[in-house]
């Protein structure tokens, strides 16, 4: 009856189907980032397991030095002021296997020196203990050696070093001299009036971190160098300032698939909505069941657990070229022969190029992490543009 309201088109119908199936692929999406992060679990077990064997990261902390002194309730400690200090760190890099794994372990030598403020006075005869302490003394690979005043260096089997001091001069020199094994990360604590410290190493990706940024750094090839200098002052608000470096792989490719998954679902829409149009837009009626659509957002959802298992084996880059490149040509082929039966080469061609280029987009925004909402954004208006353009001569009310 023409007064009755006229029922929802097969073209809207269709829409709401293709919907449909996008919100159903919800479900592996996120069971992929449950896969992320068991696999991210595994690597830090392994991380973990090579902690127990060599050490774990160090934090080289400040010296300190101790007077001793009698009285009549027992001995009276006074500590006195650290002045000028110096910590040179020179690290050894090297990669441990634990399983399909490699983690960056280093060994590095450690000499601190400086000299201690005499708040004292006359010194006579009193014990006096220089003491040092990291953040995992299982790193040792050699007894520290120690030197004060104009003593020779002596060899220690502990971290404090004991001798009896004589002296009226107002600085009081020391030296620390050890070396010591860690992983991943080393920092150094300033705790002096004035603060040198200079780490360098052959690691070729270094990230420089803790609370101070260096104020001179040179990176090479194979090499980095690094030199801090930290007044009293700038480290006073600070419960435990430090200053050093990590030796992290440069790409986390758990953290990048990680990033490649928020998208996953942006992928799938836009790659349902090109076919989409063609189901509505072609002059060549040939509908898409919707059971075609959901084989296609597996195929689609598979590139992440191709990226995850590869990238373990070889560079992120190498991974998702092998994981993009297979992906696209599982949907080309299905589409060629599937969706148009070997009839519309041009609608394969232009399905190919479109998810290329939505792969290569999204490479673009992993690697270019600060410019990815920018991007992202100019990309989605162009993308919606081309859309509104391609359906500017459909009629959304009519079956035909």
């Amino acid at each position: 009856m023409d007064g009755q309201k006229k029922g929802v088109s097969k073209k809207v119908k269709k829409f709401y189907i293709v919907l449909g199936m996008l919100l159903i692929l919800l479900i592996p999406i996120a069971f992929m980032s449950g896969i992320i992060r068991d696999r991210q679990s595994y690597k830090n077990e392994a991380v973990d397991n090579v902690k127990i064997s060599w050490a774990d990261s160090q934090t080289i902390m400040a010296p300190t030095l101790t007077l001793n002194i009698p009285s009549k309730k027992g001995i009276v400690k006074e500590t006195l002021d650290l002045n000028n200090y110096e910590a040179e760190v020179n690290v050894k890099t090297q990669m441990r296997k634990k399983g399909i794994f490699t983690v960056p372990v280093y060994t590095a030598e450690v000499e601190l020196k400086g000299d201690f403020l005499n708040n004292y006075g006359r010194i006579r005869n009193l014990t006096a203990d220089l003491a040092f302490d990291v953040a995992d003394a299982k790193g040792f690979v050699s007894q520290p050696e120690f030197k004060l005043m104009s003593d020779k260096f002596v060899t220690n089997s502990s971290k404090k070093y004991s001798k009896k001091l004589n002296t009226n001069e107002k600085n009081i020199p020391f030296e620390i001299k050890y070396q010591i094994r860690g992983i991943n990360k080393i920092y150094v604590v300033p705790g002096g009036i004035n603060n040198e410290i200079e780490i360098e190493g052959d690691w070729k990706n270094p990230s420089f971190d803790g609370d101070f940024l260096p104020e001179e750094r040179e990176i090479s090839k194979d090499a980095f160098e690094a030199e801090w200098k930290i007044p009293a002052i700038a480290a006073s608000s600070l419960i435990q300032p430090k200053a050093g470096v990590s030796f992290l792989t440069p790409v986390d490719s758990y953290r990048m698939a990680t990033r490649a998954v928020k998208y996953a679902f942006l992928f799938l829409s836009l790659t349902f909505l090109a076919y989409f149009i063609f189901e509505i837009a072609s002059s060549k009626k040939r509908p898409i069941h919707q059971l075609q659509y959901l084989m296609m957002g597996g195929a689609m959802l598979i590139f992440y657990l191709l990226l995850i298992s590869i990238s373990e084996f070889w560079p992120f880059a190498v991974a998702y070229i092998i994981a993009a490149l297979m992906t696209v040509g599982l949907i080309a082929a299905y589409t060629h022969f599937v969706i148009t039966k070997k009839e519309n080469i041009k609608f394969t061609c232009l399905i190919t190029a479109i998810m290329a280029l939505l792969y290569v987009f999204l490479y673009i925004l992993l690697m270019l992490q600060d410019f990815s909402l920018l991007i992202g954004s100019l990309v989605l208006f162009l993308i919606i543009a081309v859309v509104m353009y391609s359906t500017r001569n459909v009629e959304w009310n009519s079956d035909d």
